[in-house]
């Protein structure tokens, strides 16, 4: 519901796949007030976003996407866009909804890096219960190709894994969806539809852009947006993910000093890692003609595979196979062979080394910020070496019994590309996100100058101000991070409620 109250306990900007569920938790108990600013539309009944058949169809769409082009690259392809979802749900709303659990290793990284609590053990029972929630399960498995590539994976030495229990052994897995009857189960689904049945305490305020947020005397006190001022007597949360809650941030003169002041930004206070340490999975295509209709599938997009091939003990690309020639056919991808009959493998970068930045273009909240990803410019050019050893993986595995019957051909990189040179140069141009932006915002203990908010995703040096959005992960997880970021949204609830109770 909409309401013309502007004072609440509790304030969050941002209805996405964190902001949603937070905001649900937090309402759940009736003596506190929750005011959930988003800004795009509920879209409660638009098939285009219930149904996950249609999810490509909402990439570059202005109604439904905020689409963020990048600044040129110094080796990667600058024509790559960042979806980033225009709706209640954010990217839940948006995505493939591939609901992958982050694996345990990963979880046990954060905490090693600072992220006290966030071990694999204490964000365990959070993921238990979002997946619950999100009504997550399996892909079905009677698709044809998705049997033959399992089989192929088998040939070459990959075993069988279960991706959907937290297994990331080196192997080949079905992967497990938030859907329900071809309907995606996004964090608007499960926690704030329908809205007419929302509590009397949880007030939507929708279609509303943050300008700033207002601190006074240290504490946060209040967002300004185009609607009008919203006050919190207790916090103020920001949800409004990688990119945009560091731009909130700087507008708002929190964030490294030198730059807000380029912007003729008061600095209220100074945080270098603010817009800083920007890392998202980047991957590239390997297509083959296909001699045959692959089966039936929900989406597609049915299998994960997991490979160490730079031999370092743990897996360093996760592989996309896709029933169809690449899901991209705007520039440079329309260069690719478009057969009738196609299927893909794209490895993508697990644990990027190349960081990159989000930066203020102006001081007018109406301006989008300069997002550069900086792909693949790690000193040690590991991130192109990773999909150069993907795209061999591929032709390694098209040799197999198993799919010996569904080529016809290799028709990119092709061929003709054999040597590091070529490939890394293909994979460079033909290389696109995985729309995972993260960590600009970073979670980190007090000795770390880097990072943002203290693993309580408090933000240093301000009061009464939080993060809970993919802007605030130590690094990357090396899955597809969705139920991470929603699984933040559940534990900052908890950490909300015990600091202010």
């Amino acid at each position: 519901m909409n309401s013309a109250k502007n004072t609440f306990d509790y304030v969050i900007v941002g209805g996405g796949s964190a902001g949603a569920t937070l905001a649900k938790r937090l309402a759940n108990d009736p003596e506190v007030s929750v005011c959930l600013i988003e800004g795009g539309p509920a879209n409660e009944n638009d098939p285009k976003v219930l149904m996950l058949n249609e999810s490509l169809g909402l990439v570059g769409d202005p109604k439904y996407d905020y689409d963020y082009g990048i600044a040129p690259q110094e080796r990667g392809n600058s024509l790559l866009r960042l979806s980033r979802a225009k709706m209640l749900g954010g990217c839940s709303a948006h995505n493939d909804c591939w609901a992958l659990r982050a694996p345990d290793a990963d979880m046990d990284r954060w905490s090693e890096l600072g992220a006290e609590g966030w071990d694999a053990a204490s964000v365990a029972p959070y993921f238990d219960q979002i997946f619950e929630d999100l009504r997550v399960h399996p892909v079905t498995k009677g698709a044809e190709l998705s049997n033959a590539w399992i089989a192929a994976a088998n040939e070459q030495g990959f075993e069988t894994i279960d991706n959907t229990q937290g297994d990331y052994r080196q192997g080949i897995s079905w992967v497990s969806l938030n859907e329900d009857s071809g309907v995606r189960v996004s964090t608007a689904v499960a926690y704030l539809f329908p809205t007419s049945k929302l509590p009397p305490n949880l007030y939507l305020q929708l279609e509303t852009l943050a300008h700033r947020v207002v601190v006074e005397d240290g504490r946060a006190v209040a967002v300004e947006t185009n609607k009008g001022r919203f006050e919190a007597t207790r916090e103020i949360i920001l949800s409004t993910g990688a990119i945009d809650t560091p731009k909130l941030l700087m507008l708002s003169g929190i964030g490294p000093a030198e730059h807000l002041k380029q912007h003729d930004v008061e600095v209220v206070q100074d945080l270098p890692g603010v817009g800083a340490n920007l890392s998202d999975h980047i991957e590239t295509p390997v297509i083959w003609e296909s001699t045959k209709e692959p089966g039936d599938s929900i989406n597609g997009l049915d299998l994960g595979l997991y490979a160490d091939v730079l031999q370092e003990g743990d897996f360093s690309i996760q592989v996309t196979i896709g029933h169809f020639t690449y899901w991209l056919h705007s520039e440079p991808f329309n260069e690719l062979p478009n057969p009738p009959l196609a299927f893909t493998f794209a490895p993508n970068v697990a644990r990027p080394a190349s960081k990159g930045t989000i930066r203020l273009a102006s001081a007018d909240p109406k301006d989008k910020p300069i997002v550069d990803p900086r792909y693949f410019t790690d000193e040690e050019g590991r991130d192109e070496r990773l999909l150069v050893e993907g795209i061999r993986l591929a032709r390694e595995l098209a040799k197999s019994e198993a799919l010996k019957d569904w080529i016809v051909q290799e028709v990119a990189p092709g061929p003709e590309l054999q040597t590091d040179e070529e490939l890394g140069a293909y994979a460079r141009r033909y290389s696109n996100t995985v729309y995972h932006p993260s960590a600009t915002c970073k979670m980190g203990s007090l000795n770390d100058p880097d990072a943002v908010v203290d693993p309580r995703l408090r933000v240093r040096g301000v009061e009464g101000l939080r993060i809970a959005d993919a802007s605030v992960f130590p690094e990357l997880v090396r899955v597809n991070p969705n139920m991470t970021v929603v699984m933040i949204g559940a534990k900052a609830a908890d950490l909300i409620k015990e600091d202010n109770s």
